[in-house]
């Protein structure tokens, strides 16, 4: 199969998995104007108490998963093992951790939520965590699995079955029975266990009572050091949380929290670009082009970012405040805060280009050094904030994002050339680059009506497909 055919069966399952990750998130975004809205979550401050929640049930993700899913799809792929054995060996090493976890959270519940919210009270919400992400990280094993076997499709339907599930709860007990952010926790906990049912007889097909020691051993071995490596990232990605509201306080933590939501349009397509990019970069890796590929992939990634980028920052604050039956995409309380979204959407570029160089590790087996990428991305990130938050707000913690992964990308790059090295396309990259810098520029000081930036974007793809069709 030529390069291309095989960068378009890419491109075609990431465009399913972007699909079914843009419909996970719909929820959140089809009920923020509920959210923004006092009548139903009461203030900024109370706002915050729910972005708290989720960055520590995302935290605690890489404490239940600890890299073995990771392992699953290297080891289905690489290492010569029976595929229902990888699976089950998996399975029974995570119900175990997860159930000692689980254990650990439920009954230190009460110092925990007094560590988050400085205030024990808020128990239940960490209570609720636990146990939905025991139901999460076991429910997650039939996604792999699909990930795997290129079943997109059947993954992005099981994945729009929980949207709808979802969506109707977040509206029963936010809009109709107005508990606040608590019913937010009640609804993914719901959700999480009829996931788990639902996809139950995907595990059951891959599932046999074998459990591999030695095998355990060497996916224990490549899955570990991801923990770390998950930590790290984890706290690039959701440690301004914490420090927004210790700098500023939590009526600015709600500010950014819910502009930041908005920002992540971009997170959506490079998450789905990651959920189709493991499988296929392993599927490829025995291929003497493989190199080539990866490094065409770069390329078209960083075009195909670079126009949402400057899509988003041309078009996305009108539509925020777009007025629809006296409503509005975010409430105007939070409006001051949309001018920091392009600076969120241009952070993704640099992670997107990061997952892009991470095969040589996965085929080498060097994923102990992984850590090192996203630990110097981490303490980036925390620095940046430190120094940023008191002198520009919540723009600080914006860029300390970019830069975090930025970091994450550059200094994978540099080790990933000794160890994997590709020929980057760097005349394309770099045109590609320019335009979305020329973009943020005329953004921020050379404000522009509407219908110029319609006709400057048209003028912007055009000169995308310029430098796609100028051969190297």
């Amino acid at each position: 199969m030529s390069i291309a055919k095989q960068i378009s069966k890419l491109a075609q399952h990431s465009a399913i998995y972007a699909i079914s990750t843009a419909i996970q998130k719909l929820a959140g975004f089809l009920l923020l104007p509920k959210y923004t809205n006092t009548a139903y979550i009461a203030s900024r401050s109370e706002f915050s108490d729910y972005a708290t929640i989720f960055a520590f049930t995302a935290f605690m993700h890489y404490f239940y998963a600890y890299g073995m899913d990771s392992a699953l799809l290297r080891y289905f792929f690489i290492g010569g093992r029976d595929r229902k054995t990888v699976f089950s060996t998996t399975l029974f090493v995570l119900i175990l951790s997860s159930l000692v976890t689980t254990g650990i959270l439920l009954f230190w519940s009460v110092p925990v939520a007094q560590a988050l919210f400085g205030d024990g009270s808020y128990v239940l919400f960490v209570q609720l965590a636990a146990v939905t992400l025991f139901f999460d990280v076991i429910g997650n094993l039939p996604y792999l699995v699909l990930r795997a076997e290129e079943k997109s499709v059947q993954y992005t339907l099981l994945r729009i079955l929980r949207f709808f599930l979802e969506l109707g709860l977040n509206i029963y007990f936010i809009v109709y029975l107005k508990t606040g952010v608590i019913g937010v926790m009640y609804t993914i906990l719901i959700a999480s266990v009829i996931n788990f049912l639902v996809t139950l007889p995907i595990s059951l097909r891959y599932f046999a009572l074998r459990f591999d020691a030695e095998l355990c051993r060497e996916m224990l071995s490549f899955a570990l050091p991801f923990l770390p490596n998950g930590i790290a990232f984890t706290m690039i990605e959701l440690i301004d949380r914490f420090i927004i509201p210790a700098i500023l306080d939590k009526d600015a933590l709600g500010l950014y929290s819910a502009n930041y939501k908005f920002g992540t349009i971009l997170l959506q397509p490079v998450l789905a670009f990651r959920t189709a990019w493991q499988p296929f970069f392993l599927k490829v890796s025995s291929q003497e082009n493989a190199k080539t590929i990866y490094s065409r992939v770069l390329t078209y990634f960083t075009m195909i970012a670079g126009l949402i980028i400057i899509g988003g920052t041309f078009f996305l604050g009108d539509l925020l405040r777009w007025n629809v039956a006296g409503f509005t995409f975010l409430g105007q309380e939070y409006w001051e805060g949309i001018n920091m979204i392009p600076i969120i959407l241009l952070s993704y570029l640099f992670l997107g280009m990061y997952m892009i160089f991470t095969p040589g590790f996965y085929i080498e087996k060097k994923s102990k050094y992984m850590v090192i990428f996203t630990g110097s991305g981490a303490i980036v990130n925390i620095l940046a904030n430190l120094y940023l938050l008191p002198r520009i707000g919540i723009y600080g913690a914006a860029w300390a994002t970019v830069l975090s992964y930025a970091t994450m990308a550059l200094t994978i790059f540099i080790a990933a050339q000794r160890i994997y090295p590709i020929q980057i396309e760097w005349r394309r990259i770099s045109q590609s680059i320019v335009l979305i810098a020329a973009a943020m520029g005329i953004y921020y000081y050379f404000p522009l009506a509407l219908v110029w930036r319609i006709g400057l974007f048209l003028m912007m793809i055009f000169a995308f497909f310029a430098i796609l069709e100028r051969s190297e």
